[in-house]
């Protein structure tokens, strides 16, 4: 389970009352191997608010 102090949650509207939210980790200093990094995923569906997305973005991150 993953801790979400741990990633940061951008929503955006795909268009009027479709909300997603991105999730990114927060860049660990140090050397990283290309390619084995994820740079940010998207949650899977569109929600009617944005508090929606977000908390569709927090239940992935504890499913980490």
């Amino acid at each position: 389970m993953a801790n979400k102090s741990q990633f940061s949650i951008v929503t955006y509207q795909r268009s009027p009352g479709n909300w997603r939210a991105a999730i990114s980790p927060h860049a660990h200093s140090g050397i990283s191997i290309q390619g084995r990094t994820t740079v940010s995923f998207v949650t899977p569906d569109d929600y009617a608010s944005e508090s929606d997305a977000v908390f569709a973005a927090e239940k992935i991150i504890k499913a980490l």
